[in-house]
């Protein structure tokens, strides 16, 4: 959009600078070569006045000329300077009323003046107008304002026309412009989103192992070793994760099978599973009817509820139960662990993040402690190809 206004407003200046070099080619027409309506009676004969008078006349016009050939880039001084020079012509033997070229260029000034000026301009064009006329229209003992005011409306109407018409193209600009910084700002949300999940998932298996290798470090060491083992493995699958962000957010293609999915959840599984807890999921529908921005979005509402369980019920059995049905993906992480006292009401970040993913597609979330003990996330994410794939287009890829 702005490499289109700049186009635009270049030609502006090649076109008003080829109408300032015509109107002195014809303006010097008019001083220096015999017309036929001057020395008809129709006008003073230019050829008759002194050198003097013809340099004067000649300083004018170079004076119009800068106007109209300045009218866009320079509205405002345009507008003045060729009123000022009709005004300077006034008190000459050529009264402006009498060549083409002053009423030309005031007018053409005054009307660049009116459609590109800032706020003040349309003020500044009509005085501009009115009063070198008045002035000239009393030098010549003339009361043609009929004649002034029609001209007047019949060029500065169409110039105010242009002038609705440039606002409100900056309007539409600008609220392009906000749209875009919208877009940016959800961009980095997710992106925030993507790396809270990653990082967080990570570092707690990482955490909870660490802890679990300094439990057993001397009573068991092949145990601790395990332990550390899992460590390590899983801080080069979060490095790994990073980077295929970082990959997808610099605009490069992301293989399909490189992107987080529902179809590859061990990895997730895994983690609960080496905090000494036990997972079972079960699968129903067909996961590859899932779009992918669903499919992501899915994988990772996962990653943050298996990582609920890791942290605070650790030693627990998850149920993860993924639904394929129709146009939607139900989600469901259900643990029996038995301290609810120290389960999280949902008001903590992950929880957030959940919802928030959710809300992109319109879904619905409910998450909460049981009765009998242990917490239940259950999430719907209805889902429709084309908007899905839209929500992966700003990042070049998915996540």
């Amino acid at each position: 959009m702005s490499a289109v206004l700049r186009l635009r407003a270049r030609w502006r200046e090649v076109a008003t600078t080829l109408a300032g070099a015509a109107l002195l080619a014809f303006g010097l027409a008019e001083l220096y070569v015999p017309l036929a309506g001057y020395v008809a009676g129709q006008g003073p004969d230019l050829a008759a006045l002194s050198t003097g008078w013809l340099a004067v006349l000649t300083v004018l016009l170079v004076g119009y000329v800068l106007a109209v050939a300045g009218c866009t880039a320079y509205p405002r001084a345009a507008a003045v300077l060729a009123g000022v020079c009709f005004t300077a012509q006034s008190f000459t033997p050529v009264l402006p009323e009498w060549p083409v070229v002053p009423l030309l260029a005031l007018l053409a000034a005054g009307f660049g003046c009116v459609a590109v000026g800032g706020r003040a301009a349309p003020a500044v064009a009509v005085v501009g107008y009115l009063v070198p006329l008045g002035i000239e229209n009393a030098m010549a003992g003339d009361s043609d304002w009929a004649f002034i005011l029609f001209v007047g409306l019949a060029v500065f109407g169409p110039g105010y026309a242009v002038r609705m018409r440039r606002a409100q193209a900056q309007r539409l600009v600008a609220l392009a412009a906000e749209r875009e910084a919208a877009a940016r700002t959800d961009e980095r949300l997710r992106v925030a989103r993507e790396l809270h999940d990653i990082v967080s998932h990570g570092v707690s298996v990482m955490v909870l192992q660490a802890a679990a290798a300094q439990a057993v470090l001397d009573s068991d060491a092949g145990q601790a070793r395990a332990s550390l083992d899992a460590v390590q493995d899983v801080g080069r699958e979060v490095v790994t994760e990073l980077r295929r962000l970082l990959v997808i957010l610099r605009g490069a293609e992301a293989a399909p099978e490189g992107l987080p999915s529902l179809r590859r959840i061990d990895a997730l599984t895994a983690g609960v599973r080496l905090a000494g807890g036990r997972v079972e999921v079960t699968v129903t529908g067909d996961l590859g009817t899932i779009p992918a921005a669903a499919d992501v979005s899915g994988y990772r509402i996962l990653q943050e509820a298996l990582t609920n369980v890791a942290r605070h019920a650790p030693g627990s059995t998850a149920r993860v139960s993924i639904e394929v049905a129709g146009d939607a993906v139900r989600l469901a992480v259900v643990d029996d662990g038995a301290r609810p006292a120290r389960r999280s009401t949902g008001t903590g970040h992950g929880l957030t993040g959940i919802r928030e993913r959710a809300e992109l597609f319109g879904g619905t979330v409910t998450a909460g402690p049981l009765p009998p003990g242990g917490f239940a996330v259950r999430v719907e994410l209805p889902f429709d190809a084309e908007a899905s794939t839209a929500l992966l287009a700003p990042t070049g890829g998915g996540r």
